[in-house]
C-alpha cells in the first residue's frame, strides 16, 4: 500500500458516501429540488473557503469530494431534466 494511499480511500469514501446520499434524497424526499442541491453546493464551496484556520487534510480531503461528487449529481440531475423536456 503506497503512504498516499489512504488520501484515494478518503476521497473515494466521502465521495460515495455524497452520492448516496444525494440520491436517497431524491428518491425518497418528494420535497427535495436541484435548487435545494445547489444550495448545497453553494455551502461546500463556502466551506471550502473557510479554510484559512488550516483545519487539516482529512477535512479538506473530504469537502473536495462534496463538491465534487454535488457537481456530479447536479449536472447528471440537468441532463435528466433537459432529457425530460425535449421528450413529445
Amino acid at each position: 500500500m503506497d503512504i498516499n494511499s489512504w488520501r484515494d480511500i478518503a476521497y473515494n469514501k466521502k465521495f460515495e458516501t455524497t452520492i448516496k446520499f444525494i440520491k436517497g434524497m431524491r428518491l425518497n424526499n418528494p420535497d427535495f429540488t436541484i435548487k435545494d442541491l445547489e444550495a448545497m453546493l453553494q455551502c461546500e464551496y463556502e466551506r471550502e473557503g473557510q479554510g484559512w484556520d488550516g483545519r487539516g487534510e482529512v477535512v479538506e480531503i473530504g469537502i473536495q469530494a462534496n463538491i465534487a461528487a454535488i457537481q456530479k449529481e447536479l449536472l447528471a440531475w440537468k441532463n435528466e431534466l433537459e432529457q425530460n423536456n425535449k421528450q413529445p
